[in-house]
């Protein structure tokens, strides 16, 4: 139970889940430029913020920005 993601292969998007509640949040992941998938994306989202569910609107927002900015976490 928690956040999962959804991932369509066939567009190339991907969005956060909450197993718990049944309701899809946060923003819409999509490819990076350089070459991540959206799934990729959609982890490194979560490994930014950890329990995305409990982020206020602006939070998810910078980590979103941040997220598509950076190209390696390590």
């Amino acid at each position: 139970m928690g956040v999962r993601i959804l991932h369509d292969t066939d567009r190339g998007l991907a969005c956060l889940y909450d197993s718990t509640s049944g309701v899809a949040f946060g923003p819409v992941f999509e490819e990076h430029e350089d070459g991540r998938t959206a799934f990729e994306m959609a982890e490194r989202f979560l490994a930014i913020t950890g329990d995305a569910r409990r982020c206020s609107p602006a939070l998810l927002d910078a980590a979103w920005a941040r997220a598509y900015q950076e190209v390696d976490l390590s």
